[in-house]
């Protein structure tokens, strides 16, 4: 099946951003350094708690620790990870109050979103490009962060048919986080529970029902948080 690839975002570094770094030349070391990191963190190849060693990772990329050093500050400034006094360097945990707080601002968000989707009349459109999407999706079933690249970018077709910038920068920052949370969520028996949940809010899409197409939106949003809950509530107990 073809599949149009033009309406994903650019998720090259598992980050809802284009370039993934400096948006014009050559990325300097730093950055090289910062997007290697993030994508390891949102991948889970470095998991929730998990320690990070500058030299390591230094050695990894062939670069000096200035630039890993640079990269660290970074993100701990973007709150992805923390370094204590003895600059030992930790990937982030995440709290059940966190992930209510996230999915309280995608609901919003999306919730608007789908709202203008149907006062402009572009439904029809959006379910269109959701179905690709959808397809997409269910190639990438054998590749979990394939999986979940396309399951935000899926979302993400309510903000770029609207074509809003201001709303697609707020979405980028909420889906940022739910790449990484996304990761943690999935299990074998969650791919099929996705790709129905996102088929009956295509259905309603395309039938303009606008009533059954929140619905359907706000009952997948609330059974990914449950999930993520309660495995958080598990790996912490």
């Amino acid at each position: 099946m073809y599949i149009d690839k033009s309406q994903f975002l650019n998720y090259s570094c598992g980050i809802p951003t284009l370039g993934c770094g400096i948006p014009n030349g050559e990325k300097n070391l730093a950055s090289q350094a910062y997007d290697r990191i993030k994508k390891g963190i949102l991948s889970l190849e470095f998991p929730p708690g998990s320690s990070l060693q500058e030299r390591a990772l230094a050695e990894e990329l062939g670069v000096s620790r200035t630039p890993v050093r640079e990269a660290v500050h970074r993100l701990s400034q973007e709150g992805w990870i923390t370094v204590n006094s003895r600059r030992n360097i930790e990937v982030r945990s995440v709290s059940p109050v966190e992930i209510r707080e996230v999915f309280q601002a995608r609901w919003l968000l999306e919730r608007d979103a789908l709202d203008l989707i149907f006062s402009g009349d572009l439904f029809r459109q959006t379910g269109r490009h959701m179905t690709n999407m959808l397809s997409f999706m269910k190639e990438s079933q054998n590749n979990l962060h394939d999986f979940i690249l396309a399951d935000q970018s899926f979302h993400a077709i309510f903000f770029q048919i609207l074509g809003n910038s201001r709303l697609q920068r707020f979405w980028n920052s909420v889906s940022e986080e739910m790449i990484w949370l996304g990761m943690l969520a999935m299990n074998e028996k969650r791919y099929e529970a996705v790709l129905g949940e996102h088929g009956r809010v295509v259905e309603a899409l395309i039938a303009r029902r606008k009533r059954d197409a929140k619905d359907a939106l706000q009952d997948h949003l609330e059974i990914t948080e449950d999930v993520l809950i309660k495995k958080i509530e598990t790996i912490t107990s």
